[in-house]
């Protein structure tokens, strides 16, 4: 049985949360290098010692919300993939869920793809030691997905899984990346259609 928290512990855990909530924003906005303790406290509307009584510095904070925020992402989207029942309605809801997660959680979206193109994505291991496990078990998922659907006459046999997977993370990933560069303008939540009929057209068997 989980043992109950009390009020000072509840108290605790809540101010965490919101803290971690204000460096999400800021570090997606400035990056981490840019980014101060300051900035993180005037966010959330705490004092600065009132962070450091619950995180050592920066990097605990950087590192905490890495930690939770793909563990949740990955938890969702394997809750989606868990509920379908063949190789295409899995493609479909792998992208729906994308885009209902990459919508809900746009900072963390917006940290992962700056970070991801520095030297701190490539030199970190938290990076790739937290989110790459995560990230390659749904990918390896879809590849057995495309797998058993190459072998059910669905997908086309003359591709790899792995390259038809790749293919589709390319495709979705462009929307993304157009989203992320006008998300007040681009409408991202309208093309899923649109990923799955061009992702349909080059898979599937003729």
């Amino acid at each position: 049985m989980e043992k109950k928290l009390t009020r000072k512990e509840r108290e605790k855990q809540r101010r965490r949360f919101d803290i971690l909530e204000a460096a999400e924003i800021i570090f997606a906005e400035k990056g981490f290098d840019r980014t101060t303790v300051e900035d993180i406290a005037a966010h959330s509307e705490f004092a600065v010692g009132t962070l450091y009584n619950l995180f050592s510095g920066k990097e605990q904070l950087y590192n905490s919300l890495i930690e939770i925020r793909s563990k949740q992402m990955s938890a969702e989207v394997n809750a989606v993939l868990d509920k379908t029942k063949g190789p295409l309605e899995m493609v479909r809801a792998y992208v729906n869920a994308k885009i209902k997660l990459f919508t809900k959680y746009q900072y963390f979206v917006c940290l992962y793809s700056r970070e991801r193109l520095g030297d701190r994505f490539i030199n970190h291991d938290l990076w790739r030691e937290t989110i790459a496990p995560l990230y390659n078990g749904v990918l390896s998922r879809l590849v057995d997905a495309i797998r058993a659907g190459v072998s059910q006459g669905i997908f086309r046999n003359d591709i790899d899984p792995e390259d038809i997977v790749i293919a589709l993370e390319g495709l979705t990933d462009g929307f993304v990346y157009a989203w992320l560069e006008n998300p007040d303008t681009f409408p991202f939540e309208e093309k899923e259609q649109s990923m799955i009929d061009f992702f349909i057209s080059g898979a599937l068997a003729k």
